[in-house]
C-alpha cells in the first residue's frame, strides 16, 4: 500500500502539475531563463517544454528579474509569456511594468502590452505597447507614448529611448511641455537628451511660452539654459515684436537674439517693418540692430514712410524714456509727399521727428532743400514743420524751367496737409526770384535780393503768394533781355532732381536684383 501511494502521488503531479510554494533549482548558467519562484507549477498538455506558472511568479535572466501573476515558461525557446501585473527589473536599473509581457531570452527583447510603464531614474514613460531591447538598451513604442519627470511632460505617436545614452527619439505629433519654464514645443521629429537637457527637432515646429511663439523647421533648444538655435526659416513673435530670418539664435533667459539671412523685424505698436541681411536684439534693454541692405517701412493712415540704409539701430526703453532708431550710412527716405537723402538719420518715435545729418537733402513737390542738418516734424504721419540749420538752401523750378532760389543761415517751413504754407529765413538771406506773368506765362524779369530775414507765404501747390524782406533789403531787378546765365544761379547752385529716391527702389527685391546685375557686369 505504501508503494502504491507513492506511485499515485507522483502520477498526480505529473498529470496535474505541482501545487504549493515551488522554488526552482539553480540552472547551470545565468544565460538561461530560470524560474526562481511560483506557488503553482503545471505542465501544458502536448507541450512538454512549456511550463505554466501561477501566482507570485519570479523568473530570472542575466541579472534581470521578472514578476507576474502567471506565466508560461518556454524552456526550449528560452522565453517567458507573463500575464497580470507583469514587471521587469532590468540589470541596468530600469523597471518595466505592463498588463502582459513576452520576453525572448535569446535576443534579450521584451514586448510589453497594456498600461505599459517604463521607469528609468527620474524619468517615467507610459504607453500601450513597448518593445524593449535589453541587450542594446533600446525601448520602442508605436501606439502613442507619454514621458514625465519633475520638470516636463512629452508625448508623441512613436518613440525610442536609449537607456545607455539616456536619449529619446520621438516621431509624429511630438509635444513637449516644460512645467518650470511654462513652454510648449510641438514638432514632427524630436531628439531629447535627458542628461544634457538638450532638445533637437526637425520638421514643422512651434514653440510657445509666456514670452512669445517661435515657428521653425529645424533647431535645438536647451531646456535648462533656455538657449535656442534655429535653422531654416524661423519666425519669433511676442506682444511687441515679430522677428523672422533664415536662422536664429535666441537666449530666452536674457532675451538676446541674433538672426541671419533675409531678416524681417516688425514693431507692432508703431507698425514699423524692417528688413535686412542680419540682425540682433536685446529684449531687456529694448535694443536691436539690423544691417546689410536695410529697408524699413512705417505704415500709418494708409500711407507708408520708406527708409533705406546699410544699418538700422533701434532702442525702445521705457525706463529711460527713449524710443528712436538711427539709420546709416547711405540713407534714403521716401514718402508720397516728400523724399530725402543723407548719410545718417535719427527718427525719434516719442515726438515724431526725423533728423537728417551729413549732406542732407529733401524734396517736396518740386522744392529741393539742403542744409548742414534737417529736422522733420511729423504730425499724424504728415509734414508739420521743417527745420533747416546752417547753410540752408531752397531751390524750386518754375513753369519756365527757371530756378527760384532762397538761401540763409536757418530756415523753418510750415505745412498744412503736407502743403508748404509759410517759410521763415533767418540770417544772411539771399533770394533769386523769377517774376512770371501768370496770364500768358511769360518772364517779366529776375529779382536778386539780399537782407537779414525773409518771410514767405504760399498758396496751393506751393505757388508763391507773398514775400516779406526784413531789415533793409538790397534788391536788383534784371529785365529778361539783360539776364545773363551766371546771374541766374548762386555760386554753389546744384540741382539734384535725378537723385530723388523712387518708390520701386525701396524694396529688398530691388536692392538684391541691382546687386546681382552689378556682379554679372
Amino acid at each position: 500500500m505504501k508503494f502504491n501511494f507513492i506511485i499515485l502521488t507522483c502520477l498526480f503531479f505529473l498529470l496535474w502539475g505541482q501545487s504549493g510554494d515551488v522554488l526552482a533549482q539553480a540552472q547551470d548558467s545565468d544565460d538561461k531563463v530560470t524560474l526562481e519562484r511560483a506557488e503553482v507549477l503545471q505542465k501544458v498538455p502536448n507541450q512538454p517544454n512549456v511550463k505554466k506558472l501561477i501566482k507570485n511568479v519570479i523568473v530570472r535572466h542575466k541579472g534581470s528579474m521578472f514578476y507576474c501573476d502567471s506565466a508560461y515558461l518556454h524552456e526550449e525557446k528560452q522565453a517567458v509569456d507573463a500575464f497580470g501585473n507583469a514587471r521587469l527589473n532590468g540589470a541596468d536599473g530600469t523597471t518595466l511594468t505592463a498588463d502582459s509581457m513576452y520576453y525572448d531570452g535569446n535576443t534579450q527583447t521584451a514586448r510589453a502590452i497594456g498600461k505599459v510603464v517604463l521607469n528609468d531614474v527620474k524619468m517615467t514613460l507610459k504607453t500601450k505597447q513597448l518593445d524593449y531591447d535589453m541587450a542594446n538598451g533600446l525601448a520602442h513604442y508605436y501606439a502613442g507614448g507619454k514621458i514625465e519627470d519633475n520638470e516636463k511632460t512629452l508625448t508623441s505617436d512613436n518613440g525610442t529611448y536609449d537607456t545607455n545614452s539616456k536619449i529619446f527619439y520621438f516621431r509624429r505629433n511630438v509635444e513637449l511641455i516644460s512645467k518650470q519654464n511654462q513652454q510648449k514645443i510641438n514638432t514632427e521629429d524630436m531628439t531629447y537628451n535627458t542628461i544634457s537637457k538638450m532638445v533637437y527637432f526637425k520638421g514643422k515646429t512651434r514653440i510657445e511660452s509666456k514670452d512669445g511663439i517661435v515657428y521653425t523647421t529645424e533647431g535645438d533648444f536647451n531646456t535648462e539654459t533656455q538657449v535656442s538655435h534655429f535653422r531654416g526659416r524661423t519666425k519669433l513673435e511676442d506682444e511687441k515684436y515679430f522677428l523672422e530670418g533664415d536662422s536664429l539664435y535666441f537666449d530666452n533667459q536674457y532675451k538676446i537674439g541674433f538672426a541671419q539671412g533675409n531678416v524681417l523685424m516688425k514693431a507692432k505698436a508703431d507698425s514699423i517693418i524692417v528688413e535686412g541681411d542680419w540682425g540682433w536684439f536685446r529684449g531687456k534693454e529694448g535694443e536691436s540692430k539690423i544691417y546689410g541692405n536695410v529697408v524699413a517701412r512705417n505704415i500709418a493712415d494708409g500711407d507708408t514712410l520708406y527708409l533705406k540704409a546699410d544699418t538700422l539701430y533701434s532702442i525702445d526703453n521705457k525706463e529711460k524714456n527713449i524710443r528712436r532708431f538711427s539709420a546709416y550710412p547711405k540713407t534714403k527716405i521716401f514718402k508720397k509727399e516728400f523724399q530725402g537723402k543723407c548719410d545718417s538719420l535719427v527718427y525719434n518715435r516719442a515726438d515724431s521727428t526725423i533728423s537728417l545729418f551729413r549732406d542732407p537733402i529733401l524734396w517736396n513737390k518740386g522744392n529741393q532743400m539742403t542744409a548742414d542738418s534737417i529736422k522733420i516734424q511729423l504730425e499724424n504721419n504728415r509734414l508739420k514743420h521743417l527745420f533747416l540749420r546752417s547753410n540752408s538752401y531752397l531751390i524750386s523750378e518754375d513753369t519756365l524751367k527757371n530756378y527760384n532760389q532762397l538761401k540763409g543761415k536757418n530756415m523753418v517751413a510750415y505745412f498744412t496737409k503736407n502743403e508748404l504754407r509759410y517759410m521763415e529765413v533767418r540770417g544772411n538771406s539771399q533770394n533769386i526770384f523769377f517774376a512770371i506773368d501768370e496770364k500768358d506765362n511769360h518772364l517779366i524779369g529776375m529779382n536778386r535780393i539780399e537782407c537779414s530775414d525773409v518771410n514767405i507765404r504760399f498758396k496751393e501747390n506751393n505757388k508763391l503768394h507773398r514775400i516779406s524782406y526784413l531789415n533793409k533789403p538790397e534788391a536788383t531787378f534784371v529785365p529778361p533781355h539783360e539776364i545773363e546765365e551766371p546771374q541766374k544761379k548762386f555760386k554753389n547752385f546744384r540741382s539734384r532732381i535725378a537723385e530723388i529716391p523712387q518708390r520701386q527702389e525701396m524694396t529688398r527685391q530691388w536692392i538684391i536684383a541691382k546687386e546681382r546685375n552689378s556682379e554679372n557686369k
